[in-house]
């Protein structure tokens, strides 16, 4: 014989009833008697919750957070410690940073600008635009019918290292007509330095070109 769904519910609370038939449901008719163990945890309980900070951490979403926020602090704080790194590249002392590079100079540098140097030949579709001279340095800009920019400065006296940001793009040493020079490639620009006849040179311009056109304005660079 088989029982359907409600029959079966029925005999379920019918023993349920038997079971407590025997309990008071009032709750004054009970006394209650707590462990030692049991008034102990509930004792630390209530004093974590008087403290002030309960209600950032009572919940796993909160906890899970703060344990986020201090991961995040000790990897920052971790590659806030990281030392800098140091390498020599085309003849320049250059320290590594975690956001920036700089460049020492050799003591080669004159001290004041002797002879002063231009791009020769002029690269194809470009004009000089501006010229500032100074005892100490030279400034060109060159540019084109498109607003594309070359400068070129050529610089004697240091009182600092050069800074320039690693993090734009890559960089690496190539050798031009015989001198060693650092080249930076990026998306936005492109820019190189080296030292010659006792002279820093830098030349930057405003756009991503290739190496090989890079280097060919590079070695124009001539005394005028």
């Amino acid at each position: 014989m088989s029982m359907t769904k409600t029959e079966l519910m029925n005999v379920f609370r019918d023993a349920a009833s038997a079971e407590f038939a025997d309990y008071s449901p009032y709750e004054s008719d009970y006394s209650y008697e707590f462990s030692e163990r049991f008034e102990r945890r509930m004792d630390r309980l209530i004093r974590s919750e008087s403290r002030a900070a309960w209600r950032f951490v009572n919940t796993n979403p909160k906890r899970l957070i703060i344990l986020i926020v201090a991961v995040i602090m000790a990897l920052t704080a971790a590659a806030c410690a990281v030392p800098e790194i140091r390498e020599s590249i085309a003849g320049f002392f250059v320290r590594m940073f975690s956001d920036h590079a700089e460049i020492g100079l050799s003591e080669t540098i004159r001290e004041s600008i002797e002879d002063s140097y231009e791009l020769d030949p002029v690269p194809d579709g470009f004009s000089l635009s501006l010229k500032k001279a100074t005892e100490f340095y030279v400034y060109l800009e060159y540019i084109d019918s498109n607003g594309n920019l070359i400068i070129l400065d050529q610089k004697a006296v240091h009182d600092s290292p050069i800074s320039f940001d690693n993090c734009s793009g890559a960089y690496c040493e190539r050798s031009i007509n015989g001198k060693s020079v650092l080249i930076q490639f990026s998306d936005s620009f492109t820019q190189a330095y080296w030292e010659e006849e006792g002279y820093l040179f830098h030349l930057w311009y405003s756009s991503s070109v290739d190496a090989e056109t890079f280097s060919t304005w590079i070695d124009s660079v001539k005394l005028r």
